[in-house]
């Protein structure tokens, strides 16, 4: 048998072959590995229109009602309680004894002249000033501020404005002040036909100190000149009693 010369160089020429097929399937691979696995960085943009602001809830709270004031009966007319609250002070409104002494004089006092015969055809017959009720009355008494108004604004009005008057020229007494005393005093008085404050009266009770009746008497006696309460064409008197209260902070 003839021994193939050949055969050395095919197998050289073969091994060549495959290393280089190896190599280039090698390189196919790593380019396919890479081209798979690159990464991508995706980039995140922010579109202000995709946000959604919720709404605010709009919440009501109604104030919680007042209590309603208790009201003291009073002996011939229902006005409200004066209350009001204090810090201790020892300063008082100035010229008080003036004021008062020329109200009171305003108001009992009558410069009108009577003649000795209109004395004398009266001495058997009593005069008795006609004093009525504010249910019974045809204009109630009123401040010059209540003017214009309905019977039933004008009571209001007074109301309103009698305890604004009063809270004006009430004084907690410095000794209650101390003691930490409190209380409410009934004060009765009458408007009398020119509309002055007269018979200033603090009732005594147990819920009021002696010096409380006297500062409530006091302030009272200061409410200004109103117009007189009217029956017909003729003024008359009208009784009130109002309470009249003292707190401390």
């Amino acid at each position: 048998m003839k021994t193939n010369v050949d055969f050395p160089k095919r197998a050289k020429n073969s091994f060549i072959y495959f290393q280089v097929g190896l190599i280039a399937t090698m390189v196919v691979i790593l380019f396919v590995l890479e081209f798979n696995f690159e990464n991508k960085v995706k980039k995140i943009t922010h579109n202000p229109t995709d946000l959604i602001v919720p709404e605010a809830t709009f919440v009501y709270n109604p104030a919680p009602a007042s209590k309603a004031q208790q009201v003291s009966k009073p002996i011939a007319v229902k006005v409200p309680v004066v209350v009001h609250s204090f810090k201790p002070t020892k300063e008082e409104p100035k010229k008080e004894e003036n004021d008062f002494k020329a109200a009171t004089q305003d108001a009992d006092i009558d410069k009108t002249p009577v003649s000795t015969n209109d004395l004398s055809s009266d001495t058997n017959v009593p005069v008795k000033p006609t004093e009525v009720n504010a249910f019974s009355v045809e204009q109630l008494p009123m401040f010059q501020a209540c003017k214009g108004l309905s019977r039933e604004q004008q009571k209001a009005c007074f109301d309103e404005q009698l305890t604004k008057a009063i809270v004006k020229h009430l004084i907690y007494p410095e000794e209650d002040i101390k003691d930490g005393n409190q209380g409410v005093v009934q004060v009765e008085f009458v408007i009398d036909e020119k509309g002055a404050i007269t018979n200033v009266t603090a009732l005594n009770n147990k819920r009021s100190t002696k010096e409380m009746q006297l500062a409530a008497e006091k302030a009272v006696k200061r409410i200004p000149k109103l117009i007189p309460a009217m029956q017909g064409d003729t003024p008359v008197k009208i009784k009130y009693t109002i309470p009249v209260g003292f707190r401390l902070k």
